[in-house]
Parts: C-alpha cells; sequence; structure tokens
C-alpha cells in the first residue's frame, strides 16, 4: 500500500492541538447546546454530523483539517502496521497503547 502524496506531511502536534481543542469544544457544547441536550434526554441518538453542524463557521474549518490530519494519521499507522513498524494494531484500542497516562498528554480522543 503507498501512501497519498497529500499524507506525507504529518503534523503530530498540530493535530494534538486540535484533538485537546474539539475535546474540550464538544464537552462544552453537549454541556450548553439546547438542541444537543433535547437529542440526548430524548435518547434519540447523537451522530456526530449533528455536533459538527452546530459548531461555528471557523470550528468547521478545523474540523475539516482535523479530520485531514486523522485520517493521514489513519494511513500512516497502517503503513507502520503493514511494514512491521509501530504499535500493533489491537481491536479495542485501534493503534493506541490503550495504557492511561497519569497526565494523559499523549492520549489522543
Amino acid at each position: 500500500m503507498k501512501m497519498k502524496p497529500e499524507f506525507w506531511e504529518w503534523n503530530a502536534d498540530r493535530y494534538r492541538e486540535l484533538n485537546e481543542y474539539f475535546r474540550i469544544r464538544i464537552k462544552l457544547m453537549l454541556e450548553s447546546d439546547p438542541y444537543l441536550q433535547d437529542l440526548i434526554s430524548e435518547r434519540k441518538g447523537l451522530q456526530l454530523s449533528q455536533i459538527t453542524d452546530r459548531m461555528t463557521e471557523r470550528d468547521q474549518e478545523l474540523w475539516l483539517e482535523f479530520m485531514r490530519l486523522d485520517e493521514a494519521k489513519f494511513y500512516q499507522d497502517m503503513q507502520n502496521h503493514l511494514e512491521g513498524r509501530g504499535t500493533p494494531y489491537n481491536s479495542r484500542t485501534g493503534f493506541g497503547t490503550g495504557a492511561h497516562t497519569e497526565n494523559n498528554e499523549d492520549q489522543t480522543w
């Protein structure tokens, strides 16, 4: 499997930055947005698109950037897996270690 050229530029720092930003942002939205709270309380289920549709235009742009980086990370992890490098795939944790650290700095969502 050959990695697509658009995924050659991997920026781990930016990925972690956006990951943390959206971890907090989505949590705040779920706690404060009446529409999302109604969906949760009515147990209708909640789709990711219902959350991202409620984001500001700027956050939606950042979300797209994050999704591109996440896809790049997936391709990188898959390539490493196929070549026997990196953390082996685990059906529970994906390509992550699954170990929770004290400070959670390297943990992604």
